[in-house]
């Protein structure tokens, strides 16, 4: 053996040794790795949602961690937030979000449920129209709770886990006015509106379900003017300018109908006395007097005969995430407050459709919906017909900005008031916020919008025919379920009224939202 030799053979057994000693820590410190990445992802799976899913005025989810809320607004320890769903906002997609929480809570293995706690299954667009969530709760409130919130908010929880979803809105409103052709110049009014979707059964392996659908209205005038006299009589005009106001006092049934799904949602059908405004015609930046434009053409065109009050059927069909078709129904000459039997006649009746389409983000802008709305229909003379077209947009995929028009067109003798009709504007998201006045109010609203009418067929000395209106607000979400809301608006023209003004409204208004 050469000299040297065995010492060189000890380094190179040595370095093997201390390699292999290397590689055997790496490979455990990779395992360890993997098997903890691995259970801090099953960890992550099992963690149920830390945040509250609420929706803004845009139809935006904005999620609120539970230490922001106080902890009687929270659903009870036993149902979590992984049935906590918020009510949507009319003629708007529910956001994924939303519609992956139902979908993650189900409603068991595909077994037949009956008064299932978790909405049943049904497509984005339609979603908005058809069901209700169980939290009334709204982002960007002045103060954060107020008595009243935890005994409405906990009803809410409690009735959803039984079926019963709802909407139940009041409002109070005073209103002034100038240049009034007939009646008082101040006026005041009580309104209340129930809309409830309960889900008497679901059958998820066969995609269908069935609801009891049901709206219940009442009016009252806050002293003796505002039981007999209304803005739209008292100024003389074609549109209303405080639409939620109604030349009925107490209650009135506008709805109450079977609502069956098929194919996972997709396919919905209600049947019975039916409220057509509840599903066609509705725009997420205009479809409210509560907290919105309060003029009705910016709720609903005048142009198309929505009616409500009498028998109907309303079938939808969303076969794809932005495409959508509705056609609705109905026949009877009920005026509101009645019976659908009283009065009725098969010459009064209307068949109503949509064409949606409804984008998630339009040419970069951010959502959009845009309708086309052809109709026919006979009012006990000529059959007519006439078209429709209903647009919102938001102006930028985060943009505080939405714009939203009305187009429409129709027979004099079947249109709803007025047989020309354009109404638009814009809504500002979080105005004050935006100037960096208050960042906390992230859900407080600004619109402007304009309207231009021709009045349809009538037995009225029309005096102008051509009538303009122009209309601000603002409203301040006061509460999580309570705003506040200042609406102007200016009138040229009223259609009825041989001062051609212009007259001047104000009205300032409390919403409660339970």
């Amino acid at each position: 053996m050469e000299p040297g030799s065995r010492p060189a053979q000890t380094r190179s057994n040595q370095e093997q040794r201390k390699f292999r000693r290397e590689a055997f820590l790496a490979t455990l410190a990779l395992v360890t790795v993997a098997l903890t990445a691995s259970a801090d992802d099953q960890t992550k799976a099992n963690v149920p949602p830390a945040n509250v899913l609420l929706i803004d005025n845009l139809g935006r989810v904005v999620n609120v961690p539970t230490n922001e809320l106080h902890r009687s607004l929270l659903p009870p320890s036993d149902l979590g937030l992984k049935h906590q769903t918020p009510d949507p906002i009319q003629g708007m997609k529910v956001p994924e979000e939303i519609l992956q929480r139902k979908t993650a809570a189900g409603n068991g293995a595909g077994s037949l449920q009956f008064f299932p706690a978790v909405a049943p299954r049904l497509k984005p667009y339609l979603a908005s129209l058809d069901e209700y969530g169980n939290t009334t709760l709204r982002p960007g409130a002045l103060v954060p709770l107020s008595p009243l919130d935890p005994i409405v908010q906990g009803g809410k929880y409690w009735l959803a886990e039984q079926g019963l979803r709802y909407s139940l809105e009041q409002s109070f409103t005073g209103v002034g006015m100038s240049d009034v052709v007939q009646g008082d110049k101040t006026l005041g009014f009580y309104t209340f509106d129930l809309k409830a979707k309960w889900a008497i059964w679901e059958a998820p392996r066969s995609g269908t379900a069935g609801w009891l659908s049901a709206q219940l209205e009442a009016k009252t005038g806050l002293g003796s003017a505002g039981q007999t006299q209304s803005a739209k009589s008292n100024l003389g005009t074609v549109t209303d300018p405080t639409d939620l106001w109604s030349s009925v006092n107490g209650f009135r049934l506008p709805e109450l109908a079977w609502q069956q799904s098929l194919r996972d949602g997709e396919v919905m059908v209600v049947a019975g006395l039916i409220s057509q405004r509840n599903y066609l015609d509705g725009n997420a930046a205009a479809h409210t007097g509560r907290g919105e434009f309060m003029n009705s053409a910016l709720i609903h065109s005048q142009v198309l005969p929505l009616a409500e009050y009498n028998f109907g059927v309303n079938l939808q069909w969303q076969p794809v995430s932005e495409w959508y078709v509705m056609l609705g129904s109905s026949v009877g000459a009920a005026p509101a407050g009645h019976a659908p039997w009283t009065d009725f006649s098969w010459q009064h009746w209307s068949v109503v459709g949509e064409l949606g389409y409804a984008p998630n983000n339009f040419l970069g802008l951010g959502p959009g919906v845009y309708r086309v709305q052809p109709f026919v229909a006979e009012a006990g003379g000529p059959t007519q017909a006439g078209l429709g077209f209903n647009l919102q947009q938001h102006l930028g995929p985060h943009s505080p900005f939405a714009w939203f028009g009305r187009f429409g067109f129709g027979g004099s003798e079947v249109s709803a008031g007025t047989d020309r009709q354009v109404g638009t504007g814009f809504v500002l998201q979080a105005p004050l916020k935006q100037l960096g006045l208050v960042p906390r109010l992230n859900n407080d609203l600004l619109g402007v919008g304009l309207v231009w009418s021709q009045p349809a067929a009538t037995t009225k000395t029309v005096y102008h025919e051509n009538e303009y209106i122009a209309e601000t607000f603002y409203t301040l979400q006061l509460t999580p379920t309570m705003k506040l809301q200042a609406d102007f608006q200016m009138v040229w023209d009223a259609a009825f009224n041989p001062d051609a003004g212009p007259a001047t409204v104000f009205q300032l208004q409390l919403n409660l939202a339970w």
